[in-house]
């Protein structure tokens, strides 16, 4: 898919990913305040006022869900891929659950036929986005009350991969545009531009028809493997999101937990909720002082974050695995970056980082870090 030069030609790659940093960051404080309130940190809420929150939550993270989809396709005009044999059966069994949520919000029941070893030559992580977008594409175009059959099966030496639902209208005449296609350019382009090329880079198919009964649909072929087999035939429906993890045990001493990190609001709204689980709290606003203060205080855990001021994340991550104290060498770090892709996951475990956390987050994800890290044991 050819990008317009507006959009990515005039700046590269580099840019984006900069700047999609610095949007999440303000979004990153806004889904964090929007989770302390909804757990009635700072007090009771009336149920209007809950309603309202989750509103402001979910449209929260969609918006940065989008700015990452638009970083990323921006990153895909110079990067190349690395294609691997992968299991397109338990992706597509993956992306069914992930479709959950949209699905109950419009009232949409996804059912598939899925075959068992099928293999095509993809990059992980890519496939499950463009089974994604597949799927996300079929119930946006697809009425309230409707359904989507989804399949994924083989033909022609090839993966078919196919979500066919209810279209909202008739199909295209003789020689007209699909008129299914023109609507998701303006109601998705993003996510369809990101489908497209993905498609495009797996030496892929994607294309878009209209049935009897005014039925989409939307069809993905892939090239399979030679390790592809066709097996048991597993059926799959769609189930409801599964419940938020119980908030983490304390220990039963009180652990020290750094956050380095140069926004003053996500650092205040991180800190006040570690500090109402009972955690002591230490802050640092460049990578320098985040080394000082490791240094000294020695802390149980410490987020840093990547892009600071003086001294970068992985820098100071550096110098704090590279001090004299072996204490040092084993405290759990989590780096906090607002860039997407493995590059930047890899950059932050090389550096030293014991795990990586992508901006924006929310207080579940300080909970499950809170529940691998400082173990009720370590009391």
């Amino acid at each position: 898919m050819k990008m317009n030069n507006h959009l990515t030609g005039a700046l590269p790659a580099e840019f984006f990913g900069s700047a999609g940093h610095e949007l999440r960051n303000p979004l990153a404080t806004v889904i964090a305040q929007a989770e302390m309130l909804l757990d009635e940190v700072h007090g009771p809420l009336s149920a209007p006022q809950t309603a309202a929150l989750r509103s402001i939550h979910e449209h929260t993270r969609q918006t940065c869900a989008l700015i990452t989809s638009l970083v990323d396709l921006a990153r895909l005009q110079t990067e190349s891929l690395t294609l691997n044999p992968c299991d397109v059966s338990d992706a597509a069994e993956n992306a069914l659950s992930q479709i959950s949520k949209l699905a109950s919000s419009r009232s949409i029941q996804f059912s598939g036929t899925l075959y068992a070893g099928l293999c095509a030559m993809a990059d992980k992580s890519r496939l499950a986005q463009m089974l994604d977008e597949l799927l996300a594409a079929a119930a946006l175009m697809t009425p309230s009350g409707g359904q989507v059959q989804f399949h994924v099966t083989t033909e022609a030496g090839g993966i078919l991969i196919q979500a066919i639902g209810n279209a909202c209208m008739p199909p295209p005449q003789d020689g007209a545009p699909n008129s299914v296609l023109q609507q998701l350019h303006k109601l998705r382009p993003i996510g369809l531009a990101l489908l497209e090329t993905l498609v495009r880079l797996h030496q892929g198919l994607f294309t878009v028809s209209a049935a009897t009964g005014h039925a989409s649909i939307f069809t993905l072929r892939l090239p399979a493997t030679s390790q592809t087999t066709e097996t048991a035939i597993v059926r799959k429906e769609t189930s409801p999101a599964p419940s938020p993890p119980p908030r983490p045990a304390q220990p039963a001493h009180t652990p020290l937990i750094l956050i380095a990190d140069d926004q003053t609001a996500f650092v205040s709204i991180t800190c006040n909720y570690l500090e109402s689980l009972g955690f002591q709290v230490a802050t640092a606003r460049d990578g320098e002082e985040a080394v000082r203060l490791a240094l000294s205080l020695l802390p149980d855990l410490i987020f840093m974050d990547v892009c600071m001021p003086m001294l970068d994340g992985l820098s100071a991550i550096r110098q704090i695995r590279a001090a004299a104290d072996s204490k040092l060498h084993t405290i759990p770090i989590i780096s906090l970056s607002g860039g997407t892709g493995a590059t930047d996951r890899e950059n932050c475990l090389a550096a030293g980082a014991t795990s990586y956390l992508g901006k924006p987050f929310g207080i579940r994800e300080i909970d499950r870090i809170i529940q691998d890290f400082i173990p009720p044991a370590a009391s």
